[in-house]
C-alpha cells in the first residue's frame, strides 16, 4: 500500500543505468530540470575506455548507491567522458548524472571543488530530506580520482594520502557506508603488508 503523502503519478523507474527501488518525494517536489536531467540520461552507462570507476552508497533504509565510471587523460589528468549507474530515489539519480555532466573536460582540481551549491543549481534544487545525495556525489568524485590513481598510476597510500587526504571521521564519510575508495585503500594497505599481491 502507497504512503498517504504519494501522488499517484510518482514514477517508478527501471532501466540499466537508473533504478529506482524506494517510495519517493512526490513527483511535484522536483524540478522540471532534475526530470528532464533523468528522462534524458544521455550519459548513462560505462564509457568506452573506462579507466576509473568509484562506487558509493548505503544499505539503511533501502538501497542508495551511486557509480561513476570514467575516461581520464592520463598525461593532463582531465576527465574526457564519465558516465553513471544509480539505484535509489530519484534525488540519487539526478544527483549521479549530473555530476557525470559536470565532471566532463574537468581537471581534478576543478572537480574536487564540485560544491553543493553547484550540484543544486545543476538540478535546480531538491526535496527536503534528499540532500543527503549531494554528499554521495562529493564522495563519488573522490572516490573516481582515488581509484585512478590507485588503478593507472599505481600510487602507495602515502601518495595518495598527499594528493587525496581520506578523513575517516568526516561527516560525509561517515554517512557514505559503502565507498570503494574505502575498500581499494584496505586492499594498497594489505598489498604494502605483503598480506596479498
Amino acid at each position: 500500500m502507497p504512503r498517504p503523502h504519494l501522488t499517484e503519478d510518482t514514477p517508478f523507474l527501471r532501466t540499466a543505468d537508473m533504478y529506482q527501488i524506494e517510495n519517493d518525494a512526490p513527483i511535484t517536489e522536483y524540478s522540471e530540470k532534475t526530470l528532464s536531467l533523468i528522462a534524458t540520461a544521455d550519459n548513462g552507462g560505462i564509457p568506452e575506455g573506462a579507466n576509473a570507476f568509484a562506487s558509493v552508497g548505503r544499505e539503511k533504509r533501502g538501497t542508495v548507491q551511486m557509480q561513476l565510471f570514467a575516461r581520464i587523460d592520463p598525461e593532463s589528468e582531465r576527465f574526457v567522458e564519465v558516465g553513471f549507474r544509480s539505484h535509489g530515489c530519484l534525488a540519487a539519480i539526478g544527483c549521479a548524472t549530473v555530476t557525470a555532466h559536470l565532471l566532463q573536460g574537468k581537471s581534478f582540481e576543478e572537480a574536487l571543488a564540485i560544491s553543493d551549491d553547484d550540484l543544486l543549481d545543476a538540478l535546480d534544487g531538491l526535496p527536503v530530506g534528499r540532500k543527503y545525495t549531494l554528499g554521495y556525489a562529493r564522495e563519488a568524485v573522490k572516490a573516481l580520482i582515488g581509484d585512478f590513481y590507485l588503478r593507472e598510476k599505481h600510487f602507495t597510500l602515502a601518495q595518495l594520502d598527499e594528493v587525496l587526504p581520506c578523513d575517516s571521521m568526516c561527516v560525509d564519510c561517515l554517512l557514505t557506508e559503502n565507498c570503494s575508495l574505502r575498500d581499494s585503500r584496505v586492499d594498497q594497505y594489505m598489498r604494502e603488508a605483503g598480506e596479498i599481491e
